[in-house]
């Protein structure tokens, strides 16, 4: 039942996705429309085995419990992933990055020359080099992983070596985190840079990758979450919005203090006119609802209502990488979420990952999902 009806909407997101790119005279909308998607369900199935890898540096025990389910979230997602990634290269970078396109709106007279980053040639590069180097990297560390798990004997401390794998992770991951953020959150604007972008985009993709494990937890498992891990990722949870909202505030409060036109205009575009609404939006499911929520011992100890904390921590950060790519292709006059376009491509990209888990689990039936 589940599978047929997520391949429905997969292949929904599909169909309407390409009806709508064929049929519309200005598409740059459209991709602009896919690249947050991507983005976002990219960056939190690669935070499912940086959530693992943190919790074995922590010596958390009760992270155990999630980190294999983050694992194969990670490694299942590496074909949608690398596809979504080439349709977007093949066809989406003209209208997303004004140093690719020859389009008017583009051009800037001041800008005689540009930078040899921004060319496709090192685009395409650096987000394979990167993006091979966290996967391998997530391999290695999942195999070595299994081997403990067996209880096979090696000639090596095979603790010891998933701790310095474990680091290699978090340390890749940053890596390829700042690829994204810079070529999708600063370069797609022209002049306009923040040395703490990266740091934040990175804490908002492990806040929200925490939260959408915990759902995945739930579907996946086949069992009621024992209340003392549920309590545990609640706490989690909590620290992260907090962190999240201070990063959020260490760079905006930076930016604002330098007021350069050219540095506060593409931020306040985030924030007023008809993306006002959306900025609110975000702060309250974010970091408000969930504070609020987290806080309190009851909702901790209820799955269901972590799952809905979740959820909305999850919209909170998908609207932030919307608010982090629209405002730069359109004032927002016209919306294109509440659309049957929209709606159909996000559901479609949950689709695919919620597809790629259970096809993994098809393949590899002996993996052991949850481990208490």
């Amino acid at each position: 039942m589940l599978f047929g009806l997520l391949v429905i909407l997969f292949l929904n997101g599909i169909i309407s996705f390409a009806n709508n790119v064929k049929t519309t005279k200005d598409i740059t909308g459209l991709w602009a429309l896919f690249s947050v998607n991507y983005i976002f369900f990219l960056s939190i199935s690669q935070t499912g085995i940086v959530f693992s890898a943190i919790m074995r540096v922590v010596k958390s025990e009760w992270g155990r419990y999630f980190s294999r389910l983050g694992e194969i979230l990670t490694l299942s997602f590496i074909p949608v992933g690398v596809v979504t990634f080439v349709i977007l290269y093949g066809h989406g970078i003209d209208y997303l990055f004004h140093w690719a396109s020859n389009h008017p709106s583009f051009i800037d007279d001041n800008d005689l020359s540009l930078s040899p980053w921004m060319g496709k040639g090192s685009f395409l590069w650096r987000h394979i080099i990167t993006m091979a180097l966290f996967y391998v990297a997530s391999y290695i560390y999942f195999r070595t992983g299994r081997i403990e798990e067996q209880g096979m004997r090696v000639p090596y401390d095979i603790k010891k070596r998933l701790n310095i794998l474990a680091s290699i992770v978090i340390v890749s991951f940053v890596l390829v985190n700042t690829t994204i953020a810079w070529d999708f959150g600063m370069v797609i604007v022209p002049h306009w840079e923040s040395s703490l972008f990266p740091p934040y985009f990175w804490v908002g993709n492990i806040y929200a990758g925490a939260a959408f494990l915990l759902i995945v937890a739930l579907i996946f498992s086949g069992t009621r979450i024992e209340k003392e891990y549920l309590s545990s990722m609640g706490k989690l949870l909590l620290g992260y919005a907090m962190l999240w909202i201070y990063m959020f505030w260490s760079q905006h409060i930076v930016i604002w203090y330098e007021d350069l036109p050219n540095l506060t205009e593409p931020l306040y575009k985030q924030m007023r006119g008809n993306y006002r609404s959306a900025f609110y939006l975000m702060i309250v499911t974010a970091f408000i609802l969930p504070f609020m929520a987290l806080i309190q011992r009851r909702i901790r100890f209820d799955v269901k209502k972590m799952i809905v904390v979740a959820s909305i921590i999850c919209i909170g950060i998908w609207t932030n990488r919307y608010l982090m790519i629209f405002p730069v292709f359109s004032d927002g006059s016209i919306p294109i979420v509440p659309t049957w376009i929209g709606i159909s491509l996000i559901l479609a990209f949950l689709a695919a990952v919620l597809l790629s888990i259970i096809l993994f689990l098809r393949f590899f039936p002996d993996i052991i999902v949850i481990r208490k």
